[in-house]
């Protein structure tokens, strides 16, 4: 948990400072994009990944040796394509592309090892998720080194790829995996008992749909792409239904900043995949315009504020220590807690509006710098954590948060 949460902090802090570099450098937002995902959400996920699944099926930990390769695997892999694209050297892109689908395919084995040995099947959903992210991340990725490579020449050919590419790595990837973990994760960080959730079916949508939007836009059939898209907006609408039952259950506390954090996050998810359907729809040429969007939403939105909002839960919990200790460290996370939320959330709206054509570029830029501020406040209190604890600003509020 250690190694690889610390290792996410990294890379999303490098992802940051990336904006500070022209755009000719950073390849527009290719750069900022990949650190995000590749470098900050994926090894997060591949430690979260096996955390959450040796919790859910109470199996031993897989040997040391093979955590830290899959580890190394996905770091290398994600450094060395950064590298590649911005140094144009293929041979980097496809050792670093190759480097990190077999770091994937080992988290999966790693997934499946926890499921055949399982003292505990109760949770079958939240695994069978698991398994189908890193399916589809495994064709997304190889996806993605077949039109790096430069061997696909048809423009249109090119771009049905590149638009699957992405949609299996954010809606398959990140998303599947996001959605499975929220399962168990809301609920504990909302500290209430787990809401009952026919979530079979929403599982099933998710999966089915994803599998036909991809295969619909790499194939250039748009029927196929827009019947994928509604069912895999049905079921993140089935996904947004257990954060309303999760949010109607009573509870004894009040709703801390992480909790927060992650139910805008599902609500953006839930907005961006109706979005979505809306764009795929009108056709595929309305889902090259939906672009701007598409990354405002399901990277900034879902992706990062989910990662955000779990690691200011996530992180002091696994810290060892006192539980008063913990208590103050979650408490002081709470400071300024409102303003983060609402300049994060406020700025990603601003773009969504700008990105959609229905405002200008200037608030676009104010949207931006709203969304980047409310997200370093929460990237700073993920590191500045410990410290935290014995801040003398404290109000009782803050406290009674955590019952500090």
């Amino acid at each position: 948990m250690h190694l690889y949460q610390t290792a996410a902090r990294v890379w999303l802090t490098l992802a940051v400072l990336s904006l500070l570099l022209p755009e000719s450098e950073r390849l527009g937002v290719w750069l900022p994009v990949h650190l995000a995902l590749a470098g900050a959400v994926s090894t997060a996920i591949s430690g979260a990944m096996q955390n959450f699944v040796l919790a859910l099926t109470a199996t031993e930990a897989p040997p040391p040796w093979l955590v830290i390769g899959q580890f190394a695997l996905v770091t290398m892999g994600a450094g060395l394509v950064a590298f590649g694209r911005v140094l144009e050297h293929e041979v980097g892109l496809a050792v670093g592309g190759t480097l990190f689908l077999l770091g994937v395919a080992v988290l999966g084995w790693i997934v499946l090892r926890a499921w055949r040995r399982a003292l505990n099947r109760r949770h079958p959903l939240p695994v069978a998720m698991y398994a189908a992210a890193v399916v589809a991340v495994l064709v997304g990725g190889t996806l993605g080194a077949l039109i790096g490579s430069g061997a696909v020449h048809d423009a249109e050919t090119w771009l049905g790829l590149r638009q699957a590419h992405m949609t299996l790595n954010v809606l398959g990837w990140v998303s599947l995996t996001i959605v499975g973990t929220l399962v168990t994760l809301l609920p504990t960080v909302l500290r209430i008992r787990m809401p009952s959730w026919h979530g079979s079916v929403t599982v099933a949508l998710l999966v089915v749909g994803l599998a036909a939007m991809a295969s619909g836009l790499a194939l250039r059939l748009g029927q196929l792409a827009a019947a994928g898209a509604v069912a895999y907006g049905a079921g993140a609408l089935g996904a947004g239904w257990l954060a309303v039952k999760a949010v109607r259950t009573p509870r004894t506390w009040p709703v801390p900043v992480a909790a927060k954090h992650l139910l805008l996050a599902l609500t953006w998810f839930v907005v961006g995949t109706l979005a979505l359907a809306v764009a795929l729809l009108r056709g595929l040429d309305a889902f090259a315009g939906f672009r701007e969007p598409y990354l405002t939403v399901f990277i900034g939105g879902w992706a990062l504020q989910t990662l955000l909002g779990a690691w200011l839960y996530l992180l002091p919990m696994s810290r060892p220590g006192h539980p008063d200790e913990r208590r103050r460290q979650l408490a002081a996370i709470e400071l300024g807690g409102p303003l983060q939320v609402i300049a994060l959330n406020g700025g990603i709206a601003l773009l969504v509006l700008t990105g959609a054509g229905w405002a200008p570029r200037a608030v676009g830029a104010l949207g931006a710098g709203l969304a980047v501020g409310g997200g370093l406040l929460a990237l700073a209190k993920a590191w500045a954590y410990p410290m935290m604890a014995g801040a003398p600003g404290l109000a009782r509020r803050h406290l009674d948060v955590w019952g500090a």
